[in-house]
């Protein structure tokens, strides 16, 4: 990577991607639910990724999630108040909570997967085959940058 090439990155890294997680909720807010923060949205996509399997318990979506239990549960209080999820307690273990989405939590998943579908499908309209395994790459280093430090905090 040459230095203007270094200096725009991590300009984005800096500036640009808390404007674009701004940008983000602002757009979501307008075609999604109003009453849905942007944190609420991954919960939700969390909990309808891992029911077919069953794995939607708190536990799982925590860390499916990357977050602390206590995280977890302050969203999902929040998001059971506002009508998008329920919890229900494991007839086999007590300790274990399930949580599942109401009708209105599939319905804003589903806008919000819409509107991730139509952002990587805008993003990706221009590249040809090289530039997004390029783009893919650089996404996937950044993830796995992220990861080894999460790691390294344990």
């Amino acid at each position: 990577m040459n230095k203007k090439q270094n200096d725009i990155l991590t300009d984005y890294m800096l500036h640009s991607a808390l404007h674009f997680i701004t940008l983000q909720e602002q757009y979501l807010r307008r075609v999604c639910e109003k009453d849905l923060s942007l944190r609420e949205l991954h919960v939700l996509e969390a909990v309808a990724s891992l029911e077919p399997a069953r794995r939607n318990t708190m536990a799982e979506v925590a860390r499916y999630l990357h977050l602390s239990p206590a995280s977890l549960t302050t969203s999902a209080n929040v998001l059971v108040k506002k009508g998008y999820l329920t919890r229900e307690y494991s007839p086999e273990d007590r300790r274990v909570i399930y949580v599942e989405l109401t009708e209105i939590g599939r319905e804003a998943n589903r806008k919000y997967l819409g509107f991730v579908r139509e952002l990587v499908e805008y993003i990706g309209k221009d590249l040809d085959e090289t530039a997004a395994d390029s783009a893919l790459a650089a996404l996937l280093k950044v993830n796995e940058y992220l990861e080894s430090q999460e790691k390294a905090e344990l």
